[in-house]
Parts: structure tokens; sequence; C-alpha cells
């Protein structure tokens, strides 16, 4: 089904595909909850990173059912793309969700326990990558299966040993002890899907959904801890932004002063360490006015802002070709 649906980039230009994508994100359509603006810090990055990658990814496959078009259809297949480096991280994460919320259920998770639903659901994922198949009820696209010629991000047997490594890592982390030290009742959130609170006061929008979904949300004697689980370079720049952002929607949803709001990054990479993100957690103030800014760049380049309606002329091709040789869509726009 996947190649099939991918066929049509092989039967057309990049110009006939930048027209037939435009039909879709022209058409003005009452935004709902799916389709209205919002900002996140991956959106963000991904913007600053390649403006057609961000049109690709947030608007090409926008609507895929109603726009019944081969190329919308094509667009959001790539959309699901990702790296083996990445889904151990969603691995990781999966599991530790499991072992946190045992704790909050007050039930008791072993090390055995853990490995092996770390190596089941891994290869879950790998199975259902090759069969063109969902998996825990969610599409899983390995980069590696479809764009087979490539170099891999991470050795194939490397990955599995890797992925038991972060997960006995995780259980003898600075930060999983810390949830085991605390009330079950303590435990508020666990990567809750979908989560996000509003910003105003932002330019060209009256309000910013801005979506915020910490891995790990505590509340304990009128102080909250946050953790924030990192497979992969816990001291790289975006976490800052990351942890300011976190910080400024529980001082919204808990009413909290920013000084009673901690945040951890669980480096598992390495030892388990938990560390403060590179340059510090910015203050409320900052991280509003980073979102406002980066909000405003991206609300720029609409069509019409009433509808988050784009046109693709406006996302043009990167000129760093080294982001190309990792990136999904690089299909979609002939650098593969």
């Amino acid at each position: 089904m996947r190649t099939d649906n991918l066929e049509i980039l092989n039967q057309i230009t990049l110009a006939e595909l930048e027209k037939a994508l435009n039909v879709n994100t022209l058409e003005k359509v009452e935004p709902d909850k799916w389709t209205a603006f919002s900002w996140s810090v991956s959106r963000h990055k991904m913007f600053e990173d390649c403006k057609r990658r961000y049109y690709l990814n947030y608007y090409g496959a926008r609507r895929v059912r109603e726009a019944d078009s081969p190329v919308v259809s094509a667009v959001w297949w790539l959309k699901q793309v990702t790296l083996l480096r990445t889904w151990i991280g969603t691995v990781i994460h999966h599991v530790a969700g499991l072992a946190v919320r045992a704790h909050r259920d007050g039930k008791r998770v072993g090390e055995k326990e853990v490995v092996d639903e770390v190596v089941r659901y891994y290869h879950g994922g790998l199975l259902a990558s090759e069969r063109a198949a969902k998996h825990d009820g969610q599409w899983v696209v390995l980069f590696e299966h479809l764009y087979p010629g490539d170099r891999f991000s991470i050795d194939r047997d490397a990955a599995e040993a890797l992925v038991v490594d972060l997960a006995r890592t995780l259980l003898e982390s600075d930060a999983y002890g810390f949830i085991k030290s605390v009330p079950p009742q303590a435990v508020r959130e666990v990567d809750e899907p979908f989560q996000s609170f509003e910003l105003p006061d932002v330019p060209l929008v009256d309000k910013l959904r801005v979506f915020a979904i910490p891995d790990v949300l505590l509340y304990d004697a009128n102080e909250i801890y946050i953790i924030d689980w990192k497979t992969g370079d816990a001291a790289r720049e975006g976490i800052r932004w990351q942890a300011g952002v976190y910080r400024l929607y529980a001082h919204q949803a808990y009413n909290l002063p920013a000084t009673a709001i901690h945040i951890a990054i669980a480096d598992l990479e390495n030892t388990g360490e938990s560390i403060d993100p590179t340059g510090g957690v910015p203050s409320l103030d900052e991280t509003r006015a980073f979102v406002q800014a980066s909000a405003r760049a991206m609300l720029e380049r609409l069509d019409d802002v009433a509808y988050n309606t784009v046109s693709i002329g406006n996302f043009p091709l990167t000129d760093r070709l080294e982001l190309c040789q990792q990136c999904g869509f690089k299909r979609a726009c002939w650098r593969s």
C-alpha cells in the first residue's frame, strides 16, 4: 500500500507537485482543532531548519482524506517517516511511561519486565514498518526501509543493544529514582497527548495554542518537578526553550510561581544523571517573547491567517543539503 501511494512521485515533476499541493493548502476551509495554527518547540526547529520541510509536514498533508489527491496522500506517507535512531527514543519513552504509571498506580515493575517490553516494542515497530502496517495504533515508517540504499542512522545490531542499554539506564537514572521517592499521587501527568495551553498577545492572532507535553510532571508539597527523558544529545541548544515552555505551561496550568517549578533533563545517553538545560531554563518573560517572535515569523508567511492557508512558494527548499540526507521528505523535493 505504501509503495502504491508513493508511486505518483515517480510520475510527476517538482513543479507539478507544487501546483497540486497549492490546491490543497490554499483552499479556505474553516480551521478546526487539527488544522488551526498552533506552535511548539519542534515546529519552531523545523521552521528554522528548512522552510520546505515545515510546509510539507504541517500543511502539505493536511486534510488528506478530504483532498482525495494522490500527491497529498504521498506527502502524508512521507510525513510518517522516522529514523531508526528516533524510533529508539520513542520506544524508551513508551517504557518510561509504563514504569511511571506503574508507580502512580502502586505497582512494582522490575528490570526484566522493562527490558522484555522494550525489546518487544522495538521489534514490533520494525516489523510494522517492513509490512507498512500500524504498531500500537500508529503508523511506523522507518527511513531505513523507505530509503534502503541510504546510510542507516544507526547500525541495526547496535540499535537493539542500545535500546536495552537505554532502558537499564532509565531504571538507574536520578530522575526515575526521584519519581519512586515521591508519593504515587504526586504523579500528575505522564506524556499526555495533544496537551496545550493558550498564550495571549501574540501578533497577528488573538490567542496562540502552544503545545507543551512534559514526559513526567510531579506535584508535591506545592512544588512542581518536570522530567524530560533524553536519549540523544541532552546538551543541544533547543532543549533550553523546551524547558522554558514546560515551565510556562506549568505556571499557567497550576498557578505556581516560576521558582516553584523545577525542570530536570534526564540524560539517558550517558549516565542517567539529571542535568540543567545548556544555558539554564529561561524566565517566563523570555519564553513568552521567544514564542511570540517565532510564531510571528511563521504567521507572516501565511496567505490568509484566518484560514491558516499557505502557498508553497513562500517555503523554499533549503540550501543546506546536508539536512536532506536523512529527511523523509526528500522524495517530494527531488533530492533523493
